[in-house]
């Protein structure tokens, strides 16, 4: 399983990404809006639910997850400026390093504004 690296987003067959300009910003081709990497962190506990509301699309059935500073599992997301690109990788803290639990997800638009409130955005 591959690691979320933004310098390579566009190798993880997202052709709707490319990459612009002399910084190399990342852009959603469709509306031509940038793209961000945010990281959320979480409690141990919700590892399970949040590897399986990604891995089977299942947002609006999943509880609220609780946002915390740090913890042992991250939730890498790729948004898009506009919000209508939305992708998320789920790592987990192991010794010495967060390793990938998860492949990366692209989700649909209709399944973002769900996404988000599983988030609490």
């Amino acid at each position: 399983m591959e690691t979320i690296k933004f310098k390579d987003l566009t190798k993880y067959e997202l052709p709707e990404l490319t990459r612009k300009g002399l910084f190399r910003r990342c852009i959603y081709q469709p509306t031509q809006s940038p793209v961000s990497k945010k990281e959320y962190y979480f409690a141990a506990d919700d590892f399970t639910t949040l590897t399986e509301a990604l891995e089977h699309r299942h947002f609006s059935l999943t509880k609220k997850l609780h946002v915390q500073p740090d913890g042992n599992v991250k939730l890498v997301v790729l948004r898009s400026k506009d919000g209508k690109f939305v992708a998320a990788q789920v790592f987990h803290y192991q010794p010495f390093e967060f390793s990938p639990m998860t492949e990366i997800v692209v989700l649909k638009k209709d399944e973002i504004a769900s996404f988000n409130a599983m988030l609490g955005k």
